[in-house]
């Protein structure tokens, strides 16, 4: 998990030729020294530019680049004098860990070629030009971190990252991007140094990005082990969804038929297969017959009338007489059955009004409880002044009434939200019991409506043979056998997805079964050994730069690193909100470093390099920048640092006397005229 920036060339076309800079960049501490606008920070941001980060800071690509790289440049240094910008491009040669080095190109102001190209030489380009292989990518837009031919998508394989999928909000999943790492290797000068993360893109939606950041950089167990926790959560909550829909489109599709869903368990069930058979019943008689005997009994009807030659009118008149009289007088009891469940139907519909009206009032009820006890814990006396209103409905109470009740032992506002909560159960319980009977007597109805269609036509059948001629047919036996053999079908089909559903509900079943035990088999200790260790690390080196910083709000005694969040804390409170804006800087110095420091004793993602730019920030201490120069250049080998100052030259010569490190002075403008 290396890079190494090796090279950086910028130049820009005007009319006057070409402008440009080149500086060598190289393991270890690299500083570049510049007076303040010369083009320290053009060279600091042309960096970011190259790699594509240019979303820490802004929405816009361009403006990533100071002006001297995209509008106009100084080109003399005494008259100021000005010349625009034709076209200009940012090269960066750089290598990873397996010792591949490669060039990018970014055109910053181009005719043809936009700011979103990213050109790749599979070489080092810069110091040892020659025909390499290249390959463009595009930056900045959709794709870019996912597709093949996206630049960040290139750039994580290169460095050796694989981004993780983490949970975002409204429930969806959403990579972290290299743009929300990066805050924790580059501090740029305007917007850096306002904290820890302080240019933190939030535009992926990732839920606590900050901490998974720093979880993805310092490669902690626990955010694996909390990805997959929540990845298998997130499964079982779309198992749960998968059951409710399957189970949802079997009712729609029985909807209307007279028939109803029974033994399926409101949510998953873990226990395959349930206490209950999931069948489906049809109304009879005030009673539910399984779909299995009525198709079977059907089956016995249809095979009777088969068996029976079809009879004239004349031969069957008395018998067709008889099945008019008993089917009409059938068709009034249907009819006199229906309107009264119809009634019920009503009453049922009322009592379940009634009893969402109260369980929406008793919420209610709950939220003001729960905001009075706040009120009470934080020292409000609203609750000793129960004769102006009531704390919960804040209805005037007559003085006379308190009076009495005072005398009387009533509940503490804590029993009464307790005892709220308990009815809150209790009537959504109701609610949900009064549904499940509505639905069942709504299906009943509708069984009864088809019914008394079906002898509505039955009648008309009968009447149509009576006044047939006697050597007729019967269309009644006809009809009625052709009727029974459609519904056979029809029952036939919707016991077919009766037996899709029961797979489809045992698949689910099954796998949530595998799901929670592999929840359960999750460490129940959110680090894990190594975790602490690391995180061990990233505290003594913090407290201990601190303490060579001169650090002076208060005593390092106390200081430590959360292990919730991985920031910095004095007694559990955040450390930055309560310190001066000097020591807020040494802080960002300590905690980057020191996440730096921790790959050297660990395994992290760490790519080994950090980008500072004008680090003396808020009149640090002369002192507290030499300490930091001094942690910095410690090792000249197994990582790069690099800053960009304008610390006064003859004393950052003082401080960086003895050191490892490579100085760049810019002598004037950063932008020279060059002769490529």
């Amino acid at each position: 998990m290396t890079l190494r920036m090796e090279f950086l060339r910028l130049r820009a076309v005007t009319p006057l030729g070409m402008f440009g800079a080149d500086i060598p960049l190289a393991s270890g501490l690299i500083i570049i020294r510049a007076e303040n606008s010369r083009g320290k920070s053009t060279a600091v941001k042309s960096l970011l530019y190259a790699l594509g980060m240019e979303r820490m800071i802004t929405a816009r690509s361009a403006s990533t680049v100071t002006s001297a790289m995209r509008d106009t440049l100084i080109y003399d240094t005494h008259s100021k004098a000005e010349t625009p910008v034709l076209e200009s491009y940012v090269s960066l040669q750089m290598s990873n860990g397996s010792g591949e080095a490669v060039t990018v190109t970014r055109w910053v102001k181009h005719d043809r070629l936009s700011d979103g190209l990213v050109r790749v030489e599979y070489g080092p380009a810069l110091t040892r030009p020659d025909s390499y292989l290249s390959e463009d990518f595009y930056v900045g837009r959709g794709g870019s971190a996912s597709n093949p031919r996206g630049f960040h998508q290139w750039l994580s394989r290169f460095i050796g990252w694989e981004m993780p999928i983490l949970p975002a909000r409204d429930g969806r999943s959403a990579p972290l991007y290299m743009e929300q790492v990066f805050p924790l290797l580059f501090v740029e000068q305007r917007r850096g140094w306002g904290g820890i993360q302080a240019q933190m893109p939030y535009f992926s939606g990732v839920s606590d990005v900050r901490r998974r950041s720093v979880e993805f950089l310092i490669d902690l167990e626990v955010g694996r082990r909390e990805l997959e926790r929540q990845q298998l959560q997130a499964r079982l909550s779309e198992l749960e969804a998968s059951w409710k829909s399957a189970v949802k489109a079997m009712e729609a599709n029985l909807q209307g038929e007279g028939l109803t869903l029974s033994g399926v368990p409101a949510s998953v069930s873990l226990n395959w297969p349930p206490p209950q058979p999931i069948t489906i019943l049809q109304s009879k008689n005030d009673d539910w017959v399984p779909i299995e005997q009525v198709i079977e009994n059907l089956r016995d009807q249809l095979s009777r009338r088969q068996a029976a030659p079809i009879r004239s009118v004349g031969e069957i008149a008395k018998v067709l007489e008889d099945r008019l009289q008993a089917a009409i007088s059938r068709a009034d009891q249907v009819r006199e059955s229906g309107n009264l469940l119809r009634e019920s139907i009503l009453r049922d519909k009322g009592e379940l009004r009634t009893i969402r009206e109260r369980l929406e009032s008793l919420k209610e009820d709950e939220r003001q409880y729960q905001d009075v006890l706040v009120l009470e814990r934080l020292g409000s006396d609203s609750l000793d002044h129960l004769d102006e209103d009531c704390p919960v409905c804040h209805q005037r109470l007559p003085a006379s009434l308190v009076g009495h009740l005072a005398l009387e032992e009533t509940m503490t506002p804590q029993d009464s939200l307790a005892y709220i909560k308990q009815q809150v159960q209790l009537f959504t319980v109701m609610a949900h019991d009064s549904e499940r009977a509505l639905a069942a007597k709504v299906e009943r109805w509708a069984g009864l409506r088809q019914q008394a269609a079906e002898l509505r036509a039955e009648i008309r059948r009968l009447r149509t043979d009576l006044t047939s001629g006697e050597k007729s047919p019967s269309i009644d036996q006809v009809a009625e056998r052709f009727l029974i053999d459609r519904r056979i079908e029809r029952l036939g089909q919707l016991l077919e997805a009766l037996q899709g559903l029961r797979g489809e509900l045992m698949r689910i079943s099954e796998e949530a079964v595998d799901v929670r035990g592999r929840l359960r088999e999750l460490p129940r200790e959110k680090l894990s050994q190594e975790d602490q260790r690391k995180i061990g690390l990233l505290e003594s080196s913090f407290v201990e730069q601190l303490r060579q910083y001169d650090f002076g709000s208060f005593s390092d005694e106390r200081l430590a690193i959360s292990r919730e969040d991985y920031l910095p804390r004095r007694d559990d409170f955040d450390l930055q909100a309560d310190i001066s804006a000097s020591d807020s800087i040494r802080v960002v110095w300590a905690y980057l470093l020191a996440l730096l420091e921790v790959s050297a004793s660990a395994k992290t993602n760490h790519p080994g390099f950090l980008v500072f730019d004008e680090p003396r920030q808020q009149s640090t201490k002369g002192l507290s920048f030499a300490a930091l120069l001094k942690r910095a250049a410690a090792d000249a080998v197994g990582r790069q640092i690099i800053f960009a100052t304008s610390e006064d030259l003859a004393s950052l010569t003082s401080m960086i006397s003895g050191l490892d490190c490579r100085l760049h002075v810019v002598d004037g403008y950063l932008l020279q005229s060059v002769r490529d």
